[in-house]
Parts: C-alpha cells; structure tokens; sequence
C-alpha cells in the first residue's frame, strides 16, 4: 500500500459522513513564507494526500484565536509558530504530541536542527529560519562594536538586538553571556542604546534608511538580506562567529480533525522536493545536501546560510530559554529602557 492510499483510507474512515474532500487549514506568515508554500508546498501535499490545504496569512493573531478557541475546534490544524512565548502555551496543553514515524522526512534535517526540548519532547518540528546578520552601506564593519559606533539601525525585537548588544560586549560569546550575566547584557544594551539612530521595524524599513544615510549599518534578517542585496549592490552583509538563528516550529493544535494529514503536511514541509524549492526562495535549509546543492549554485545564498559540515555542527537558535526566564525583561524593560 502506497502512503498516498494509507493516508486515504484513513481519510476514509474518518469522515464516512462527509463526502466532501478534506481541507486542512494551516496559519502561516505572511510574506515569502506564505509565497512559497502556497507556490511549492501546497501542491505537493495535495498530491500526496489527495486533501486540499488553506492558508491563512497573517502576523500575531494565531495564538490569541487558538486560545480563545473550544478545546475541540481549534481554528487551525497546523500552525506555523514562533518563539518564545510559545513554549509556556505548549506546556499549557493547547498543542498535541507528534509521532515521528509518520513523518519520516524529518530524519533528514540535521540533529542541530531539532535540538531543542520541543522536538525532543514530540511537540513539534524546529528548524532554523533567518540568521542574524549584519548590513551596511560603505565601509565594512569589522566587528557588532564598530557597527554600534557607526549610527546604527537596529531590530525593535529585543530577541534580535539583544543579542546584537551581546555580541558587541562579548564578540564570540554572545549566546553564553545571556545565559550566564544577562543583567550584565541587558545593563550594557541599555547604556548603548542611545548610539542607536533607528529602531527599524521591517527589513524594507532598515533598507530604506541605509540608502537614505540615517544609518551607516545595523542588523537584519538573512532571508530578507538576500532578497535586498540582488536589488541594491551598494549594499553588503557580513557574519561574525555569533551566529543564531531564529527558531521556526511546526506544532499540532489539539483537537484538530485530521492528525494523520497534518503529520503528512509536515513530511512533505520535510521533503527535499520541498526544501529546494524553499532554499531557492533565500530560507536556510535544514537538510544538509539541499544546502550544499544550493550554496553551489547561488554565491550570495551560501554566504548567508549554512551549508558545510562546520556551519551544521555550529547552528545555533538564539537563547530564547534565557530570555523566558527574564520575561519581564525582554517585555517591559526592552521597551521603556532600550526603546527610547
């Protein structure tokens, strides 16, 4: 039996009542992920399945409709999610355990990738989304000091520029400097925050101000840095060894009508047919030969993505489990002591 004819029977079973093909609706972001998985995704799934699949677009309003939801009718069966708020509602019990063996794509992404409890732990499917990476218009930075002393714009996200300010305090220990002094950090980004001539809010927006001068260089999301500097060449990046991505996971609502589907949505997410298709759009590639494949063929994708056995054996997520321990200061604190 073909998994296709497996997953049909069980469709079958399923809804004997309804004659009507099963929709599996997904919240997505919106952008160049939802682009891309309406464009390569979605048609590999209904061929696989023989369902249909729904996106809703969107940014912030997931996680508030799915706890506003009845336990039994969550307002999606798949959810695209992002650290780290998340981790205390997957605690909570709003989101169902996975069962690897129906995704078996999921042994391709290489173990950096899902190490993190909720991979480990069966709740959902982690892989690293945009790298932190440096921008700038001019002169190259040689390290995240100079770019705090060259009119810099930076993310309003403290997960992002937070650790800006740790590489810049701490080059090469950004990451463990949170972990281990993040008062020490979060005291130095405060004091150093008055350097800061933009606090961007979209990538577009930084792109906007580095071509007008107000900022000399600053931080930006890979994904979004690809697609600019094919657009801008006076523009340029650069990378230094504190390298962390920003972590994406897949996740289950309980609840949801179609299980089995939703495990085949994340296998065919997993697939290499998938993954080259999402590479070639600029996203990072968990898969270690649909990386290399595409660092061979694209110069600028290989320099902001991993895609050696080295750059594998050193990604990284940014230290979300750091900051949910200091909540209060990544909220409120971020935004009346650094945001100013």
């Amino acid at each position: 039996m073909t998994r296709r004819s497996l997953l049909a029977s069980t469709l079958t079973a399923g809804c004997a009542r309804s004659p009507r093909k099963p929709v599996l609706t997904v919240f997505c972001w919106a952008g160049p992920w939802g682009q891309t998985f309406e464009r390569a995704l979605k048609p590999l799934f209904e061929k696989a399945t023989g369902a249909s699949v729904v996106f809703d677009n969107g940014w912030g309003e997931e996680i508030p409709k799915l706890l506003i939801a009845p336990p039994d009718q969550p307002p999606y069966d798949v959810m695209i999610v992002a650290p780290f708020a998340i981790y205390s509602v997957i605690r909570r019990g709003y989101f169902q355990k996975l069962d690897w063996r129906k995704v078996p794509n999921a042994r391709r992404f290489h173990p950096r990738a899902l190490s993190h409890w909720v991979f480990e732990e069966d709740w959902g499917l982690t892989w690293p989304d945009a790298l932190h990476t440096g921008i700038f218009r001019g002169e190259k930075p040689g390290n995240w000091q100079d770019v705090l002393d060259r009119k810099p714009g930076l993310y309003r996200a403290g997960y992002m520029s937070l650790y800006t300010f740790a590489a810049a305090r701490n080059p090469g220990r950004a990451a463990e400097a949170i972990g281990q002094d993040f008062e020490g950090v979060f005291d130095f980004a405060r004091r150093q925050s008055r350097k800061v001539a933009h606090w961007w809010a979209t990538s577009p927006d930084m792109a906007f101000n580095l071509l007008q001068g107000n900022v000399a260089a600053g931080n930006i999301h890979s994904v979004d840095a690809f697609g600019l500097l094919g657009q801008q060449p006076s523009l340029d990046v650069f990378l230094t060894a504190d390298r962390a991505h920003f972590q994406a996971i897949w996740l289950v609502p309980r609840g949801t009508r179609y299980r089995e589907l939703a495990h085949e949505f994340l296998n065919q997410f997993a697939s290499v047919e998938f993954q080259r298709e999402y590479a070639a759009a600029g996203f990072p590639s968990p898969i270690p030969e649909v990386a290399a494949a595409r660092a061979a063929a694209d110069p600028l994708w290989a320099r902001l993505n991993p895609h050696t056995g080295e750059d594998f054996s050193r990604l990284a997520y940014y230290p979300y489990d750091a900051y949910l321990r200091h909540w209060g200061d990544m909220t409120e604190k971020w935004n009346q002591q650094v945001l100013v």
